[in-house]
């Protein structure tokens, strides 16, 4: 045990204080409670030194920070993957006792695509919690298309229920559950992988990749973001962009900086090479601007602020007001980059116009940015503003706000 855990530390080249800064931050992504710094220093000394076996809550963190198996830290092999807790892959599925259609009518299937359009579009600006109901909805109709039609129009229903099933697989994410999120997430695949279209099947992995991310397990959302670029060369640009951005946020949250650059680099290129008037882009929201924006947030990641909060304030000058909720998003993690900046003033005021945002949406991914803020506000703790802020982040969190 001694020798396999610092040999890791060793082989990343890391301080025990290195090593500390990665546990705490892996801590965070895993939700994971490590206790104090200096609590949490003994604990380290004592489980290379083999005066102590890590305990379960110790492992995820360990195999999290090293990407490293069980069996290579010297621990108990009990199945678990190391990058953390599996997401499940298996789709709930329609609730038992829905009355059949009486026949597939070719009419049915526009219908259901201009349905999730209007959902689509109000989105961003209700937030998820109104509408997963209505969208899911619409599920036991397209699963008996899918079931009952053939020839062409089974193609078409197969593809309507894969655009569908993505899509409850984000208001899923939204709403802060990342295991229903990847369950939809995983029939859309289903259904994609039956249509052999790589290009759909590249998308539905990046966005797997992206909940992975939110879910705290970088290891599993690199493999997936791998897993979409696995024939970059034949994806239109704008689908290879997007998934170059999941790559690099990957990389970030893996404290791997070159490569995440490398990303972030080769995404600009291909987002600036996409049409985004082609009605057949699957991503036309990829755009240059939005890569800056991510490319911030891997800056963030990597604890370097300064790079991140000139491109969140530019572009909170000009954001779209039917873009409520990623607006929140942005102000929450210039709340962040504010923090490790040390300005803490600037932190709280754009933490406290996140909280209204959050609110006012039910966006559990802008609650979640923001509880991810309150360890880099743990030092201003006693004042009375951070204070209250806190309380009503726990409140936020208490509630499912």
């Amino acid at each position: 045990m001694e020798s396999k855990l610092r040999a890791a530390r060793l082989a990343m080249g890391w301080t025990q204080g290195q090593a500390l800064d990665a546990m705490e931050d892996a801590a965070v992504r895993l939700g994971v409670d490590l206790g104090s710094r200096a609590s949490l220093k003994a604990q380290l000394s004592m489980f290379e030194n083999g005066r102590r076996p890590p305990g379960p809550k110790y492992q995820p963190v360990f195999r999290e920070i090293y990407r490293m198996t069980n069996a290579e830290l010297g621990f108990p092999e009990d199945g678990r993957a190391a990058s953390g807790p599996v997401l499940p892959a298996a789709a709930p599925l329609p609730a038992p006792g829905v009355p059949r259609l009486a026949g597939v009518s070719a009419g049915m299937i526009p219908y259901l695509q201009s349905v999730l359009v209007q959902h689509m579009q109000a989105e961003p600006m209700v937030g998820p919690r109104l509408l997963a109901p209505p969208v899911q909805a619409q599920m036991p109709i397209i699963e008996q298309l899918c079931q009952e039609a053939r020839g062409p129009l089974r193609e078409q229903a197969i593809r309507t229920a894969a655009r569908y099933a993505e899509f409850l697989g984000w208001l899923y994410q939204d709403s802060g559950d990342s295991t229903g999120a990847m369950q939809w997430s995983a029939r859309a695949l289903d259904y994609a992988q039956e249509l052999d279209d790589m290009v759909l099947s590249a998308y539905i992995q990046q966005r797997r990749s992206n909940i992975a991310t939110d879910a705290g397990q970088p290891g599993t959302a690199l493999g997936l973001a791998n897993a979409a670029l696995r024939h970059a060369a034949e994806l239109p640009p704008s689908v290879r962009a997007v998934a170059l951005r999941q790559l690099a946020n990957a990389h970030a949250l893996l404290n791997e900086p070159d490569d995440c650059r490398r990303a972030l680099d080769q995404a600009r290129e291909f987002a600036g090479l996409a049409d985004g008037g082609d009605p057949d882009n699957m991503a036309p929201y990829c755009t240059v601007s939005y890569i800056e924006m991510e490319a911030a947030n891997c800056a963030v990641q990597l604890r370097r602020p300064e790079d991140a909060v000139p491109t969140y304030r530019a572009s909170l000058e000009h954001w779209p007001a039917v873009q409520e909720r990623d607006r929140g998003l942005c102000l929450a993690r210039l709340a962040t980059a504010h923090a490790l900046e040390e300005d803490v003033e600037a932190a709280y005021e754009s933490a406290r116009e996140a909280v209204n945002v959050a609110l006012m949406t039910g966006s559990a991914r802008v609650v979640g940015e923001l509880l991810r803020l309150k360890r880099h506000l743990a030092p201003w703790g006693k004042l009375v503003e951070i204070a209250e802020l806190n309380k009503t982040l726990e409140d936020l969190r208490s509630t499912g706000a």
